[in-house]
């Protein structure tokens, strides 16, 4: 006689179902902090011994003006979730190839290494509220040439994307996606 305990009648449904979120989550938890790529050259000790450096065309640290290409109201979804296009600036900082920027709030961060490539892929999340929250990429350029010391101008081009949600029995999302320039 085979007997089955409660446990093996429940479906693992919820298990398969948050398996990938849940790995998703850990790994954008544990970016830049070493665990998931040790030995790339990272260090906490703040020494700057990075084998990684930005090697021409790399002071792009400072405050930029944003624009977009795009000004027209955001659909109702964002509008319901109080988001809309930023108004700025883009606050950029970088230190070796590692780029942070704050733009209305949200902490964005991405890899810098100059010319020739001079690609700046700014990536973040923000928590609005305790049902509300949005990601953010600035998938990005910096247009050449690309600035050698702070007194030179800079100009970043690229598009913005915005992705917003609420949770709760009257969830929303909503997209933002617009083309800009951001000029120091």
């Amino acid at each position: 006689m085979h007997v089955e305990s409660p446990r093996s009648a429940r479906s693992p449904k919820a298990v398969t179902f948050l398996r990938i979120p849940v790995l998703l989550a850990v790994g954008m938890m544990t970016m830049g902090s070493g665990m998931g790529n040790p030995g790339c050259g990272s260090s906490s000790s703040g020494g700057g011994d990075s084998p990684f450096v930005c090697e021409g065309g790399c002071a792009i640290a400072g405050s930029y003006t944003f624009q977009f290409a795009d000004t027209s109201p955001v659909d109702e979804a964002c509008q319901k979730l109080g988001l809309g296009l930023p108004k700025g600036p883009l606050v950029l900082e970088l230190r070796d190839i590692f780029a942070t920027a704050t733009l209305d709030g949200a902490d964005l961060e991405a890899h810098y290494t100059g010319e020739p490539l001079r690609d700046l892929d700014l990536l973040g999340t923000r928590q609005l509220t305790e049902t509300t929250a949005y990601s953010l990429r600035l998938q990005s350029t910096v247009v050449a040439p690309a600035p050698r010391s702070a007194s030179d101008g800079s100009k970043i081009e690229g598009t913005y994307e915005l992705n917003g949600a609420s949770s709760g029995p009257d969830g929303v999302s909503c997209r933002i996606k617009r083309n800009f320039t951001a000029t120091r």
